[in-house]
């Protein structure tokens, strides 16, 4: 019989359920993007007749939405040149992210954005600096010239070990650095729970988007300590993966609903 124990801090973060009662407060919206970083979230708001869009034509008649990882302000600005509804589901964390970089730069710091520039959250961040440097990785800041008065920022699904290590780097080769650390508390909440329970089980089960940034971070961290596996669905897991191991482990990313993470409890149930 195998013992599954659930993160004390997983799934559906504030700001998400926030995004998702704001969009199902209107019969008929466009969504600018994924609302959320979950295709099965997505595809349930699809059913109810929410539209995905992922270019503005200026033909639109219903509502925009921008999700909760907000979007370029250029985004903005062509929505209000249009004459556009926009409902704005930006999670009130990322504008906090906004506001420490322009803070920063005007007390004259350059920009250096922890994240991954391929990110729509740090797309719209970096929209609204002058010209920030972007770095995911060690290697990254090793092929990067820096100056000498560095402001430090970071996505707000970043990985706290990461962050820490990419700041120590950058304060060995700046003289003024000045650090703002906007990982969003749901994120290292969520972190620190995962490390928690990887410690304390003989596999970990990681349910969330492929492409979600704050998921796959759970992921990198619990493989440091347990057998770690990353899924989207119930139907993804493999039987030989629990060979020999009777205690379970589950957390997931903050775009994935309860229900998912109970089907997959019931599908591990089953297994010898």
């Amino acid at each position: 019989m195998k013992n599954i124990i659930v993160a004390e801090d997983q799934g559906f973060c504030w700001g998400v359920r926030r995004a998702l009662d704001i969009v199902n407060e209107h019969e008929e919206v466009n969504i600018f993007g994924d609302l959320i970083h979950n295709k099965q979230v997505v595809r349930e708001l699809e059913q109810k007749g929410k539209t995905i869009i992922h270019e503005i034509t200026g033909q639109e008649e219903n509502p925009i939405v921008i999700t909760a990882h907000g979007t370029l302000v250029e985004n903005f600005e062509k929505l209000d040149q249009l004459k556009l509804n926009i409902v704005d589901t930006t999670c009130p964390l990322v504008s906090t992210i906004y506001r420490a970089g322009i803070g920063l730069e005007k007390e004259g710091y350059k920009i250096v954005i922890l994240g991954d520039k391929q990110h729509i959250e740090v797309k719209g961040i970096a929209s609204r600096m002058k010209d920030p440097i972007i770095i995911n990785s060690e290697a990254e800041l090793d092929q990067t010239d820096l100056p000498e008065k560095i402001g430090i920022i970071c996505q707000s699904t970043f990985s706290q070990r990461r962050f820490d290590e990419l700041v120590a780097l950058i304060h060995q080769r700046c003289p003024d650095v000045k650090v703002k650390n906007t990982i969003c508390s749901p994120t290292k909440k969520r972190q620190i729970a995962a490390e928690k329970l990887a410690k304390q089980v003989d596999i970990m089960i990681v349910v969330g988007g492929f492409h979600s940034s704050n998921t796959k971070k759970l992921v990198e961290l619990t493989r440091n300590y347990v057998d770690s596996h990353h899924i989207e669905t119930a139907d993804q897991l493999k039987p030989e993966w629990f060979k020999g191991k009777t205690e379970v482990g589950i957390t997931s990313g903050a775009s994935t609903a309860d229900s998912i993470v109970e089907e997959i409890c019931q599908e591990i149930r089953r297994f010898e």
